[in-house]
């Protein structure tokens, strides 16, 4: 057997061993809003949105608990962002690859409907206006505790400075002071290109 063949022989291992990888997963893009998906099977995930060649979705269950939110409502100085962009990002790249996990603005505005102002990032909490969008198919009553939104309540000028959005595990949205510690169940946009495992809640 000459090197070419070797060669040949080589590729259609290859293909063979990625093929078998890949049974009884699916391209992330044929998960319909609402299913429920693992990678390495370390977490679940559920799709809240398709883009044609993206993909939104939120962690099943809180990646992180008792968390405080920072100092004010200002989802930009929080500690709450500082973990997403640094312990949870680090997590989740591992999971699905940094390539897969996309770069998006997420709009800030207040439970009242005040824009504050935009955020660029690849892993956040779920906004306000979200949690009420995907209401039907985001409670989770397995959770152990609420959850943060990146959404202030309201403004400074109205007398609200220090109060964010908060979901229930129920899908019930409250308010908070920022100072309490509550859960992270992050939210992010993956290339729906990737194959994953379709899985039961």
């Amino acid at each position: 057997m000459n090197n070419k063949e070797i060669l040949q022989k080589a590729k259609e291992l290859v293909e063979l061993l990625e093929q078998q990888e890949e049974t009884g997963k699916v391209e992330l893009s044929t998960l319909k809003r609402g299913d429920v998906f693992q990678t390495t099977g370390k977490r679940k995930y559920k799709v809240l949105q398709q883009y044609g060649d993206t993909t939104k979705i939120i962690s099943l269950d809180l990646v992180k608990e008792n968390v405080e939110f920072g100092d004010t409502s200002d989802y930009k100085t929080s500690k709450v962002k500082k973990l997403c962009d640094t312990e949870i990002l680090k997590d989740f790249e591992e999971e699905f690859g940094a390539g897969n996990i996309k770069t998006h603005t997420a709009d800030i505005i207040t439970a009242d409907g005040q824009k504050v102002g935009n955020v660029k990032c690849k892993i956040r909490p779920i906004t306000f206006d979200e949690a009420r969008e995907y209401t039907d198919i985001t409670p989770n009553n397995d959770l152990n505790d609420w959850y943060w939104t990146l959404s202030p309540w309201s403004t400074e000028e109205h007398g609200w400075s220090r109060s964010l959005s908060v979901v229930a595990p129920s899908g019930y949205v409250g308010y908070i002071n920022c100072d309490y510690g509550l859960g992270v169940r992050p939210v992010c946009i993956l290339k729906s290109n990737i194959f994953v495992s379709k899985v039961e809640e």
